[in-house]
């Protein structure tokens, strides 16, 4: 997909692809995709928008995505909370009940082989063509 850039001002970008035109503001941290305001991680317009620039697109990435935040979110202990038979319910949740999902048993064997997920690349098919390659 080929992004134009047209820079309006010192943090405002128009960012053009085969469709659609997105306004981007770096200084405000949004983007008319909406994805840049909504997630607080730059969008592919911005991302674009910040190299036109030169400027790091990781400082527009929000401040609660830092691994210090994360760290100092996690360093309090956490303790194990017994055993669950002997766990006190207020009567108001205790009454309500929660059933698995149900499922249907699909009919049919197995697969043997995984299915690749979406861009996996580079892992070779064992097939039995490969295999006599490699034993021969």
């Amino acid at each position: 997909m080929k992004l134009d850039v047209f820079q309006v001002d010192q943090h405002e970008f128009e960012v053009k692809d085969d469709r659609n035109k997105f306004v981007v503001h770096l200084k405000n941290k949004t983007c008319t995709c909406r994805f840049f305001d909504i997630e607080r991680i730059p969008c592919i317009h911005a991302i674009v928008a910040a190299k036109r620039t030169n400027m790091d697109e990781y400082k527009l990435v929000d401040h609660f995505y830092l691994t210090d935040i994360w760290a100092k979110a996690y360093a309090e202990s956490i303790h194990p909370s017994g055993d669950v038979k002997n766990w006190v319910f207020p009567d108001a949740v205790a009454e309500y009940f929660c059933a698995p999902p149900q499922t249907r048993i699909k009919s049919g064997r197995p697969p043997k082989k995984r299915k690749r997920s979406v861009g996996e690349f580079g892992v070779p098919d064992l097939s039995r063509n490969t295999l006599q390659m490699y034993t021969s």
